[in-house]
């Protein structure tokens, strides 16, 4: 029965060729974009978690460039 789904769908695909290029490309660059933002998504969340206070860096740096633009007037 399973055979049989294949060989309609392969029917199908070769049939209306324009139609199944567009659906299987769109298909394919909505997951490739998915992937991307995935992995975007993780690099910004675990950027300097190897740190031990890694929860501590923005305060420092907030605290220095705060030093900074103080001393700059």
């Amino acid at each position: 029965m399973l055979n049989n789904y294949f060989k309609i769908a392969w029917r199908n695909l070769l049939r209306n060729r324009g139609y199944s290029i567009t659906n299987i490309g769109g298909l394919a660059i909505g997951l490739t974009v998915t992937v991307f933002i995935g992995l975007w998504v993780y690099d910004e969340l675990s950027f300097d978690t190897y740190h031990q206070n890694y929860d501590r860096i923005l305060t420092r740096w907030k605290k220095l460039t705060n030093w900074l633009a103080q001393s700059e007037r």
